[in-house]
């Protein structure tokens, strides 16, 4: 080895050693940051990394949440760090940041394909903040702060002042169970389905009929039954034990489906948010981000202190071998009786003297919590509130 290939050594073997460890040093921090921060990739975008390209470090990957990439170009200024952090929406949506979702029930996938896994879904009328495009697939935000692919059939992108004129117009909310919009007055050629919560847009109305307008610009007709106002519905619409009780009941027997959150076919944690949206209540996407809002209910010694309409909550429970992991949420009917989504929409008790029993729900019973009464936190939500509304 020559004198040259020496020297460069000695030259370039600690300059290497140097950007690993930086390396190294700037990826802790961004992993630290994430956990500290309890960053959950199903409610924000966050996905951010350190290279080391032509002389230089570059922080580069994209989010949704400006805030959280300052704070985190705070903890890297040591690096002197190169920022391509593209900030969502980015430039593939436009100026129609915003959208409206266009069928009845709208599937919403983990990955922009029909083949992807079922997340969620979106009811007809649901404003949702888009956030990037790909292809004939839109990235969204619904109002839960769910974040999934929808294909653009499903939605009709809005700039920021369509969404607002959107809010200020007339619109109805339908509070029945399954119905059609069609055609004619004559209620005879459909021009499309309706389930339980689509909200749409008003052109006419009388005592026989309601015209009405799709976002795609679609119109049709309706007869008046189970149709209320949107405004007078949101603004006015409580919480109450007896009407969660009763929707809960009519929903009996309902078939179960993954990432489903309609009254036709839902999850466990699709049917407690729908029986809580049909009640002015906006809650979190899935069970173990449910389990995070509330008041605690105490259920220590037994279950008298649960009342109706607290959310109970199963899964492994937590031991010196094993982290707590909420898999399963059911809505209480008070002490030990309780419905939910398992297979089917179905009663069990925790009472061991009761016919519908459950020795595994009770022995995977976590905790529960009490969401009735405690809106306008993060995770609970009352519909009139909402910005998007």
């Amino acid at each position: 080895m020559n004198i040259k290939n020496i020297l460069f050594l000695f030259l370039f073997v600690p300059l290497f050693s140097c950007h690993f460890s930086n390396g190294k040093k700037a990826t802790e921090i961004i992993a630290k940051f994430q956990f500290e921060k309890a960053i959950d990739k199903r409610e924000t975008i966050f996905n951010v990394v350190a290279s080391y390209k032509n002389g230089r470090w570059i922080l580069e990957g994209e989010t949704d949440n400006s805030t959280l990439k300052s704070e985190l170009f705070l903890l890297l200024n040591q690096f002197d760090i190169t920022d391509k952090v593209n900030i969502l929406p980015d430039s593939t949506v436009g100026k129609n940041t915003y959208g409206i979702v266009n069928l009845s029930v709208a599937n919403l996938r983990t990955a922009p394909q029909h083949s992807a896994e079922l997340a969620t879904q979106a009811l007809l009328g649901t404003p949702v903040k888009l956030l990037k495009k790909d292809n004939d697939w839109f990235l969204i935000q619904t109002p839960d702060k769910y974040i999934a692919w929808i294909d653009s059939e499903g939605i009709v992108p809005i700039s920021e002042k369509q969404l607002t004129d959107w809010k200020q117009s007339q619109k109805i909310i339908f509070t029945g169970d399954n119905g059609n919009i069609y055609k004619t007055d004559k209620f005879k050629i459909p021009v499309s389905d309706i389930a339980m919560g689509n909200i749409l847009n008003v052109e006419e109305e009388n005592y026989k009929a309601i015209k009405i307008r799709f976002p795609d610009g679609r119109q049709g007709f309706t007869t008046p039954d189970n149709w209320k106002d949107f405004d007078e519905f949101k603004n006015n619409i409580q919480p109450d034990t007896i009407h969660l009780k009763h929707l809960a009941n009519q929903l009996m027997g309902r078939p179960y489906l993954w990432g489903g959150t309609s009254a036709r076919a839902m999850d466990c944690s699709g049917f407690v948010k729908t029986i809580y949206f049909m009640n002015g209540l906006l809650l979190a996407r899935d069970a173990s981000l449910q389990t995070k809002h509330g008041d605690l209910v105490n259920t220590e010694s037994n279950f008298n202190e649960i009342m109706t309409g607290d959310l109970l909550f199963f899964g492994q429970k937590k031991t010196q071998e094993q982290s707590e992991k909420v898999t399963h949420v059911a809505l209480s009917f008070g002490k030990t009786e309780f419905i939910h989504a398992a297979g089917k929409i179905k009663r069990n008790s925790f009472n061991p003297k009761s016919k519908i029993y459950s020795v595994n729900r009770t022995n995977n019973f976590i905790r529960a919590r009490r969401v009735m009464n405690v809106a306008n936190q993060n995770g609970i939500q009352q519909l009139k509130n909402h910005p998007w509304y």
